[in-house]
């Protein structure tokens, strides 16, 4: 019975940040840009946005607080400014980078940025094949 109070309460904390985000007024940054620190082919798309808003949106745990991102695309890409201390999420690929900024718009205002961000490339991971897709019916 705690799990699901706990899933529950969990669940409810997501909706609320979601909906504080929308509320600011102020849409999110979200970067769009290539890299070369991912594949041989060095011409890797990549999607990012502070890491707050990637934690309303798939939720947290684990390094990073990128443990929902990760299950929900099957790995992510973290980036951090060591100046300021700003973390970014996001993810990599053309397909999961389009799905990543299409979920992120319909949760929250943003305003693409076709850059990098100010930050470097702090740890990645992949499954190495992809998470299953769900339906909109099974939704």
């Amino acid at each position: 019975m705690r799990f699901f109070q706990a899933c529950d309460r969990s669940a409810r904390s997501t909706s609320a940040s979601v909906s504080d985000a929308r509320k600011s007024g102020e849409p999110s940054p979200l970067y769009l840009f290539r890299s070369q620190g991912f594949a041989a082919s060095g011409d890797t798309v990549v999607s990012v946005v502070p890491q707050q808003h990637v934690v309303a949106v798939y939720g947290g745990g684990g390094t990073f607080e990128a443990e929902g991102l990760s299950q929900a695309f099957g790995g992510a890409a973290i980036f951090r400014n060591d100046a300021t201390g700003a973390i970014f999420a996001g993810v990599c690929g053309t397909r999961n980078a389009s799905r990543f900024r299409r979920e992120m718009r319909e949760h929250m205002d943003v305003v693409l940025r076709r850059v990098a961000p100010d930050a470097r490339l702090v740890v990645w991971s992949a499954e190495g094949k992809r998470p299953p897709q769900r339906r909109d019916d099974e939704r």
